[in-house]
C-alpha cells in the first residue's frame, strides 16, 4: 500500500526540527543572560544558559512577546526621531500567538513555536505538491529537505515569522499555478500583515499574467491586473495603519529608522558594490544571487513550478535592491522558498535507489553542519557572538 502524498514532506519537516531542537538546546549553554543592557531588547529577564524555550525567543522574538502580551503602543513623538518600539513588527503572527494563549495554556515560547511549526509544515506540504506534480516525487522530496535544512532553517521553530511567511509565499504560488486567484487574494493579506514583502509579487503575478495571456479569459485578465496593482499597494498597509493609531504618518517607517533601517539602493547590497563600507560582503551576497538566478533557469531547476522560480528570482532581486548588508541575509533569503542547488541534480530522473540515497543523506549532512554554525553565531547570543540572526 502506497503511503499518503503529504506523509513524505512531514517526515522530512519533523525529523529535521527535532534535530534542530538538540542543535538549539545544546548551543544555549554558551548563552548569555539578556537583561536589556546588551542593546537587546528584552521582555523579560533571561538568565544564562536559559535552555531550549528561552533560546526561541530570542533577539526579534522578545519584540513579538511584548506585542502578544501588551499590543503596540498608542503614541509616540509627534515630530523628530523615535525610539526603536513594536511599530517595526507586523501584527498577524503575534496576533495568532495571542490567541494560542489565550485558548490553551501555553505560555509565549511554546505557544509561538507551535504557531511557527504549524505554518510551516503546512508550506513544506504545498511546496511538496507542487515540485511532484512537475518534477516527481523524489524531486519534491529534495527540495523539501533542502529548505528544512537550510543554514536559517532553525528559525522555523522560534518566535519569528519566517514560517508564517513560507506559507504565505507557498500559497501565493500554489494558487497562481492553478489560477485560483481568489486565494491570491488571501496569500497577498496575509504577506502584507506579515512581512514587508508583499510587493516583491507584484512583477510575479505581472509575469505569469503575461504567460497564461492567450489562455486567460477578459475576466481573469482584469482579476490578475488588480492582483498586480494590490500587491504593489498592500505594503503600504501595514504603515497606513500604524500612521492611523498613533497620529502620526510615518509612524512604521520612523521605527524603522530607528533600527536604521531606510529602504534605499544607495544604502542596499547593489548600492555598497559601488562604494559601500564592506564591498567584500557584498560581492560575496551578489555571487550568491547570481548562483540562485543561475539555478532557476538551468534544466534541473525546471522541475520547480515557473511561479515557485519567479518569486525566487524576484524577491532575490529584491533583496539586493533594498536590504542593507546585514547578518540577517540569511534568514531573508530562506524566503526564496527554492534551494540555491536544484539539488536533484545529485540524482538525476533514472538513478539507482542508493544513489538518491546518498544524495538525499549528503545533503541532510551537509545541511546540519551548516545549521550548527548558524544557531551558534546568530540564534544564541553568546560572548563570541552578537550578531543577530
Amino acid at each position: 500500500m502506497r503511503s499518503p502524498w503529504w506523509l513524505a514532506p512531514v517526515v522530512i519537516f519533523a525529523v529535521t526540527r527535532l534535530v534542530d531542537v538538540a542543535l538549539i538546546a545544546h548551543a544555549a549553554h554558551a548563552q548569555v543572560a539578556i537583561d536589556g543592557s546588551l542593546g537587546i531588547h528584552a521582555e523579560e529577564f533571561k538568565p544564562a544558559h536559559p535552555g531550549y524555550w528561552a533560546a526561541l525567543t530570542n533577539w526579534d522574538g522578545q519584540w513579538y512577546e511584548t506585542i502578544a502580551r501588551h499590543g503596540y503602543p498608542t503614541s509616540l513623538p509627534a515630530s523628530g526621531p523615535v525610539p526603536q518600539t513594536a511599530w517595526a513588527f507586523y501584527p498577524l503572527y503575534p496576533a495568532l500567538v495571542r490567541a494560542v494563549m489565550i485558548v490553551t495554556p501555553l505560555d509565549f515560547a511554546p505557544a509561538a513555536s507551535l504557531v511557527s511549526l504549524a505554518f510551516a509544515a503546512l508550506a513544506m506540504v504545498l511546496i511538496f505538491r507542487m515540485v511532484e506534480r512537475r518534477g516527481g516525487r523524489f524531486a519534491a522530496a529534495m527540495t523539501v529537505l533542502a529548505l528544512c535544512v537550510f543554514p536559517s532553517a532553525p528559525i522555523l521553530q522560534t518566535a519569528y515569522t519566517e514560517g508564517l511567511a513560507l506559507f504565505g509565499i507557498a500559497l501565493l504560488v500554489r494558487c497562481l499555478t492553478r489560477r485560483e486567484y481568489a486565494g491570491v487574494w488571501v496569500a497577498l493579506v496575509l504577506l502584507a500583515l506579515t512581512r514587508p514583502i508583499v510587493v516583491a509579487a507584484a512583477p510575479v503575478i505581472a509575469l505569469h499574467g503575461v504567460v497564461h495571456w492567450r489562455a486567460s479569459s477578459r475576466r481573469q485578465r482584469w482579476t490578475i491586473g488588480w492582483l498586480t496593482g494590490a500587491a504593489a499597494v498592500l505594503v503600504l498597509l501595514w504603515p497606513a495603519v500604524a500612521g492611523l493609531v498613533t497620529g502620526r504618518p510615518d509612524a512604521y517607517f520612523a521605527t524603522q529608522r530607528a533600527w536604521d533601517n531606510q529602504l534605499s539602493l544607495q544604502r542596499s547590497y547593489l548600492g555598497w558594490l559601488f562604494g559601500g563600507p564592506d564591498q567584500g560582503a557584498t560581492i560575496t551576497a551578489l555571487l550568491a544571487l547570481l548562483v540562485l538566478l543561475v539555478a532557476l533557469v538551468v534544466p534541473a531547476g525546471r522541475g520547480w513550478p515557473l511561479e515557485l522560480r519567479l518569486w525566487a528570482g524576484i524577491y532575490a532581486v529584491y533583496l539586493a535592491l533594498t536590504l542593507r548588508p546585514t547578518s540577517s541575509i540569511e534568514r531573508y533569503l530562506l524566503l526564496a522558498a527554492v534551494p540555491w542547488l536544484p539539488v536533484t541534480a545529485l540524482a538525476p530522473a533514472g538513478a539507482r535507489r542508493w544513489v538518491r540515497a546518498l544524495a538525499f543523506a549528503a545533503v541532510a549532512l551537509v545541511g546540519i553542519r551548516l545549521q550548527v554554525g548558524w544557531v551558534g553565531h546568530y540564534l544564541i547570543p553568546s560572548a563570541d557572538s552578537l550578531l543577530p540572526p
